[in-house]
């Protein structure tokens, strides 16, 4: 992992941290949320408007939320 991405998930991490009040011992979760969430930023289109999941999900919530919507086909 570059330093670049590891800031900018330190970054991710530490707001899901105070938007959360700042708890003990969910390092490791924020972490994975801020990372899973920074990876579908990356998986995005240049242009495609991206919504951040709300930093008080956590666990399954996050990663779901996380995920990059599927486009539907048109014909």
């Amino acid at each position: 992992m570059s330093q670049e991405n590891d800031d900018r998930i330190r970054e991710r991490a530490h707001a899901i941290w105070e938007a959360q009040g700042h708890p003990e011992g969910l390092a490791d979760e924020h972490w994975a949320q801020a990372a899973a969430e920074i990876a579908a930023l990356d998986v995005t289109a240049p242009g495609e408007a991206v919504e951040l999941p709300n930093p008080l999900a956590t666990g399954a919530a996050a990663e779901e939320l996380a995920k990059p919507k599927r486009r539907k086909k048109t014909v």
